[in-house]
């Protein structure tokens, strides 16, 4: 009889720890990228002032200082008008290893009229 109670005993034990341990929440390390929350985008609006082949410059201004940052221009990048050296444009981008890429683009020509 105590042999018994002593497996059932050493059973339920097991049981509990592996319910336990099935039930703590999985480390961020385990989960796989496809399933983690995709960065926030940012938006940044200036004037274009260089263009290359798959990336082009903007100067942005805040207050007195003046920053050119460079946006990379991917296939999944969506343009509305035509990037022109000193036309404005409105871009909504993400960071990602220390590079800016460029998600959406509204540019401005220097007319003022939005192009579709």
């Amino acid at each position: 009889m105590r042999f018994r109670t002593a497996v059932c005993l050493a059973a339920l034990l097991v049981l509990c720890f592996t319910a336990a341990a099935w039930s703590a929440p999985a480390p961020d390390r385990l989960v796989p990228a496809s399933l983690a929350m995709p960065p926030d985008n940012q938006s940044l609006s200036g004037k274009i002032s260089a263009i290359g082949d798959a990336a082009f410059s903007l100067e942005v201004t805040k207050g007195q200082e003046h920053k050119v940052l460079e946006f990379l221009v991917d296939g999944d990048t969506k343009v509305e008008g035509k990037l022109e050296v000193g036309s404005q444009a409105k871009v909504e981008y993400r960071s990602a290893e220390g590079k800016n890429i460029a998600v959406h683009v509204i540019v401005i020509p220097a007319s003022g009229k939005r192009i579709r």
